[in-house]
């Protein structure tokens, strides 16, 4: 017993940085400022005041939405795309950010089919993507308690009845827990190794190798998602939804 509250202890404190939210005052202010300037119809002073809080390092959900609808409200559609794309990122549950975020693509020039993903690739994926990181680390964290208290009570309980139960509800709560800590991790990721990208100048071909004079395999416009693959100087290989691939400037395009 002694090793698994030794365990215990050691996963709390392998996670310190999913819940230190700390919002330093200005960029409270600045944010109140900015939302304040988005309700008067100034949407290039909210802007500004909201990618001034990024620059000093503060980032969220809430943030990227709103800068997301303020360049909406520009007609910017590429970056309220990219914005949205980065609230989505951060909190994949979200209803208001992927509603807004599927509505600003309906006003994209490229309307691409994506390649389905295998039923089961789909489901895991819609699960996972259910709750954050940090929702996903306290799902955990609450799973593993359970367990620990259940294989207690499997430990020295003296009735069978409830030592049986204990030890069978342990293992569901330790297999739970091991799919949320698995969740956990690959959001995490997902944020920490994002290669997508969104095209934000009005139109670029794609090339067949990165060169300017090479052959010109197709034209995107602004708002696509891309997805990066590899770079060679300023140039960058990226997939499309349908799974053509060609290469890109990076000016042409801001990562997620």
């Amino acid at each position: 017993m002694k090793q698994l509250l030794l365990l215990y202890i050691v996963f709390l404190l392998s996670l310190p940085n999913l819940f230190g939210k700390v919002t330093a005052q200005s960029a409270d202010s600045l944010f109140q400022l900015a939302n304040k300037y988005y309700t008067e119809g100034k949407y290039a002073d909210a802007i500004d005041h909201y990618e001034a809080i990024i620059s000093s390092g503060k980032v969220s959900p809430e943030l990227y939405f709103n800068l997301g609808n303020a360049y909406f409200k520009l007609n910017d559609i590429a970056h309220a795309i990219l914005y949205f794309e980065r609230a989505h990122l951060l909190n994949p549950g979200d209803d208001d950010i992927l509603f807004n975020l599927e509505l600003a693509r309906t006003y994209t020039t490229d309307k691409i089919e994506a390649i389905a993903d295998f039923f089961v690739v789909k489901w895991v994926k819609s699960i996972s993507t259910l709750f954050s990181s940090d929702a996903w680390a306290f799902i955990a964290i609450l799973l593993f308690s359970i367990t620990l208290v259940l294989l207690i009570i499997f430990q020295f309980s003296g009735k069978y009845f409830i030592k049986k139960n204990a030890f069978i509800i342990s293992w569901i709560t330790g297999i739970l827990f091991i799919i949320s800590l698995s969740f956990s991790i690959s959001q995490k990721n997902r944020i920490i190794n994002s290669n997508q990208a969104i095209i934000t100048t009005s139109a670029v071909a794609a090339k067949s190798s990165p060169s300017e004079s090479s052959n010109d395999l197709f034209i995107l416009h602004a708002g696509t998602k891309v997805e990066t693959l590899r770079s060679v100087g300023e140039w960058y290989e990226i997939r499309i939804a349908d799974g053509n691939k060609g290469w890109l400037p990076k000016s042409s395009f801001e990562k997620i």
